[in-house]
């Protein structure tokens, strides 16, 4: 690709999301995001006031479909903006904001929404030919903040524009709950308890919350609250790239282990080319114990963690490896003792060397430990000769492994001719094991229409004993699943349908309690006119339940601008919300107002000299990023720098970096490489089925 692409790859990132329902959000500067399947909702701004004029480039693809057996359509939703704030509104004035805005690949305004701060009277659209910029305006002039590709004539009053205005979202709706949130992305993704019922929770954080961000990404986070809600302290975890906690747990000392990933050095030098996996001890109080960062080939990450009753920690995730076709990746599994001493590590991979991934891990009463996630090959069956075959093209498994040595001793492999995605693993205390995730398909139970949640149970010999589904006509996504003391089955996720009550306008949370028979007691829906979604659940041993995710929107107080964390309480026995607000102090940053938006007209059109340089630079922009000319620069050469030199005279202002030329080439090279691999799979995989049903 020459030397500049060369220098593109080492700047911006690929991030691939899942086929789920997903809040896709960045973690870099500048970054390509693509979502596969899915109503997603895809955030690529990062925070970077006092950086004036840093670039800042992210590339958005919603739909990266594989194969998609009924051919349905999705709705994305690309953020712009929220209510306190105009996203990519920091580039440099005297080129317009050109080195700072996010790029839509594939915006369908029959389908799709661009979220965007205050009101229609604070942007204008601009048709270039390739596209159309959206220009936020003040009475300092205008600034590019996005550009949607191949779309014209389009219209700010309509109703794929929404705006956010500039007052917070109104609420809070769950008075009771905790929020917890910055002016930028706040998240939190698992729960645990302690003995004496302190509740942690964690996630990532692109503010400072515990300390200063230690850069201009995101920093993990763990809070820890007690019992009523109050907030005992917050732990921020990160270095100066990428950092975020994935999972967290405790012992009976009172200790905690969180397990995540990092971009940076943790604890010594990265090993992996992108990201390692860590896994960390810390005391009671917040002190750490130890941590030990690993990691090696491409991509490296953590997102199951457990502990057993000697403070034994297991961990499991997913290991990208480069390989002809761009990458594939195996799961494994790792136990660490209580003194973060390593004993043992277990890769699995399909037969096919196609792509399998771990999410979450458990060990059981008897030490046994398990690993589920998803698969898109065929797994080896462990316990008997051959392998699985794949039933559609994203399968999933449930394997156990030896405590000991780390030998798995088991893998099933189940899923239909549809998508599934397994997300969590528990056991029983008769050492029965439980997975759950969503199923497009026919899993269990007939599908009722799109994403449907379900549960499977399965004894310690790997026979499966039942499954569940259930699910409204609408998206319907189980994420995390936690068994108590009196193998009580809680599982939590979203849905944007009616699973118990009516939908309050967007994706609501949910909480439902299964019986070890597969009966359904109760189910929970709550949520804001905003975004809510749930991501992990958690019990203690006085009867209550806590819940916790991520809401766009005002839930247990004030929204405090992007993206927020939030935690619940329930009666564990019968479902209803409880009291957690505490002092009621929400954690936030202070607002960065931006003082343009007002209902006021443009006091500054666009001029015709202004709207030739940016058609110009999109022109240029969308010629080389999709390779339609053989050279990506100008007459000169020199790639996008003669359209960023100042062109109303004088000295030239800070240009747009080389490597953003190279960034929408990297990105659709890159996504394409991987639809082209993923589109050989699925043929494979429907040629099985062909031979299957032929036989």
């Amino acid at each position: 690709m020459g030397d500049r692409h060369k220098v593109a790859e080492q700047l911006f990132t690929v991030q691939i999301y899942t086929p789920n329902s997903d809040l896709a959000a960045g973690t870099q500067i500048s970054q390509v995001i693509a979502a596969r399947t899915g109503n997603d909702t895809l955030l690529g701004y990062q925070p970077i006031s006092g950086v004036p004029n840093l670039p800042q480039i992210d590339l958005f693809i919603g739909d990266v479909t594989i194969e998609d057996p009924a051919s349905r359509q999705w709705s994305d939703t690309f953020v712009f903006g929220d209510y306190q704030q105009a996203y990519y509104d920091n580039g440099n004035p005297q080129i317009l904001g050109l080195n700072d805005f996010g790029f839509v690949g594939d915006f369908n305004p029959a389908q799709d929404f661009i979220q965007l701060n205050g009101n229609a009277n604070n942007y204008q659209l601009l048709d270039v030919g390739v596209g159309s910029a959206i220009l936020q305006q003040d009475q300092n002039g205008v600034d590019v903040v996005g550009f949607l590709l191949g779309n014209s004539n389009l219209n700010l009053a309509s109703n794929y524009f929404k705006f956010e205005g500039n007052t917070p979202p109104p609420g809070p709706v769950v008075p009771k709950a905790q929020q917890q949130g910055t002016a930028g992305f706040d998240i939190s993704v698992r729960a645990a308890t302690d003995t004496s019922g302190n509740v942690y929770t964690a996630g990532g954080t692109t503010g400072s919350i515990g300390k200063t961000n230690s850069g201009l990404s995101r920093d993990g986070l763990v809070t820890k609250y007690d019992s009523q809600g109050n907030v005992l302290f917050t732990k921020q975890i990160g270095t100066s790239s990428f950092d975020t906690v994935s999972n967290i747990a405790t012992d009976a000392q009172g200790n905690f282990y969180v397990s995540g990933i990092t971009a940076g050095n943790l604890e010594g030098t990265k090993q992996a080319e992108s990201t390692d996996a860590f896994v960390a001890k810390y005391d009671s109080s917040g002190n750490q114990v130890w941590l030990e960062q690993f990691g090696q080939n491409v991509i490296f990450q953590a997102f199951g963690l457990d502990v057993d009753a000697g403070g034994n920690v297991y961990v499991s995730g997913l290991d990208v490896r480069a390989s002809e076709d761009l990458a594939t990746d195996n799961l494994w599994v790792s136990k660490f003792d209580t003194n973060g001493s390593q004993q043992w590590f277990t890769e699995v991979g399909s037969v096919d060397n196609d792509f399998d991934e771990s999410y979450d891990v458990t060990v059981s009463s008897d030490g046994s430990v398990y690993a589920t996630g998803w698969t898109l090959g065929d797994l080896p069956r462990i316990d008997s000769p051959g392998s699985f075959q794949n039933a559609g093209l994203y399968d999933n498994y449930i394997a156990k492994f030896d405590n000991a040595t780390g030998q798995a001793q088991w893998v099933k492999q189940y899923g239909t001719p549809d998508y599934e995605w397994s997300w969590g693993v528990d056991t029983d205390s008769q050492g029965n094991v439980y997975t759950a995730g969503w199923t497009l398909g026919t899993l269990g139970d007939e599908n009722k229409g799109s994403y449907d949640v379900y549960l499977t149970k399965y004894d310690s010999e790997g026979n499966q004993l039942w499954v569940k589904q259930f699910g409204s006509a609408a998206d319907d996504e189980g994420f995390d699943i936690f068994i108590d003391q009196s193998d009580n089955i809680f599982l939590t996720g979203y849905t944007n349908g009616n699973l118990e009550g009516i939908n309050a306008g967007s994706f609501d949370a949910f909480v439902t309690r299964f019986d070890t028979a597969g009966n359904q007691i109760w189910l929970q829906q709550f949520g804001t006119s905003k975004f809510d979604q749930a991501y992990g659940v958690t019990s203690d041993a006085f009867g209550n339940l806590y819940v916790t995710g991520v809401t766009g929107g005002s839930l247990g107080s004030l929204n405090a601008g992007s993206f927020d964390a939030w935690t619940a309480k329930l009666d564990a026995t019968s479902g209803s919300l409880k009291d957690f607000s505490g002092n009621g102090q929400t954690v936030s940053l202070a607002s960065i107002p931006k003082g343009f938006a007002s209902s006021a007209p443009a006091t500054r059109p666009v001029s015709g000299e202004q709207a030739d340089y940016i058609g110009d630079f999109f022109q240029q922009f969308v010629t080389g990023t999709l390779g339609l000319s053989p050279d990506s620069g100008g007459p000169s050469g020199r790639g996008l720098e003669p359209l960023v030199s100042n062109p109303y005279g004088g000295q030239p202002p800070t240009s747009v970096p080389e490597p953003s030329a190279g960034l929408g080439l990297l990105a659709i090279a890159g996504v394409a490489c991987i639809r082209r691999k993923l589109q050989a799979r699925s043929k494979a995989a429907s040629k099985a089925r062909t031979r299957a049903s032929a036989q």
